[in-house]
């Protein structure tokens, strides 16, 4: 071989290449699975937010709190610009509950999984909401149906899962870190592959940048698009935070004076 060659091939084997390095594991099912399940975050964390809130007929962004005890509690909150209380949402792992502040009224949701449903079209526990809240994938024991390369993300692999009510759910995960940058519910279908359904979605969250919280990895940006209830919600975090200790926050009883509504038959009633 020519020295020049000889020369040019060492030189070209040095460059390192452009883009990030994905892993070959997109074979692999169990390897995808198990990166992308893999619990990251900290037991309780507490997170700040700026949040804007698309409704039906109006739009406001407001301050917000979130403290998450895992599996199962948590407690978050909206407040106005002034830091007064606005509205609260909470659930002890098995009572899912909400306040208006403005309205004084009590939205009584006794049961977290039906409430949940409304909202994701399958009874989903709270355990996969804060999943969905922290960026690692819900629906731990959901059966996979098909692992792969997906068609609207170059840079991800996309786990298609069956979820509870024959529920579609579609996670595209980022094998450097194995968090979900993008994730849709889809109402029970026979397409389960991995191309995106031209129908709406239940559900569609996007996550955006990250922030490193002790051994947490934990999204910077959260958008969630609900079409059927005409919704649409952005979070940016402000600052995440771990606890070594949750506070007694996650009961909430209606206070004195307050009018008493079922979360369940109001959520029901925005998707009319």
């Amino acid at each position: 071989m020519k020295p020049l060659y000889l020369a040019l091939i060492l030189l070209l084997g040095c460059v390192k290449p452009s883009g990030p390095i994905v892993p070959a594991i997109v074979g692999d099912p169990d390897v995808v699975v198990a990166l992308a399940r893999r619990q990251n975050t900290a037991d309780t964390l507490q997170g700040r937010f700026s949040v804007k809130i698309e409704m039906q007929d109006r739009s406001f962004t407001v301050p917000a709190a979130i403290l998450m005890d895992h599996p199962d509690r948590f407690r978050f909150e909206l407040y106005t610009p002034l830091g007064t209380p606005l509205g609260t949402l909470t659930s002890d792992g098995t009572a899912l509950h909400a306040w208006s502040q403005r309205d004084r009224t009590f939205y009584e949701g006794n049961t977290a999984t039906a409430v949940l449903k409304e909202i994701t079209g399958g009874e989903v526990s709270v355990h996969d909401f804060l999943a969905i809240i922290t960026g690692t994938m819900p629906l731990i024991d959901a059966e996979i149906l098909h692992v792969g390369r997906t068609v609207f993300d170059e840079e991800g692999v996309v786990i298609v899962m069956l979820g509870p009510d024959d529920i579609r759910v579609r996670a595209v995960i980022d094998p450097r870190l194995g968090v979900v940058k993008r994730l849709r519910v889809d109402p029970p279908s026979k397409l389960a592959g991995y191309e995106t359904p031209t129908t709406s979605p239940i559900i569609e969250v996007l996550y955006e940048g990250i922030v490193r919280e002790g051994r947490s990895v934990l999204p910077q940006r959260i958008t969630f698009d609900l079409p059927r209830l005409g919704w649409k919600i952005r979070m940016d975090n402000k600052r995440w935070r771990a606890l070594n200790q949750a506070p007694d926050a996650f009961t909430m009883t209606p206070p004195s004076g307050a009018t008493i509504k079922d979360l369940v038959e109001a959520i029901e009633a925005m998707g009319d």
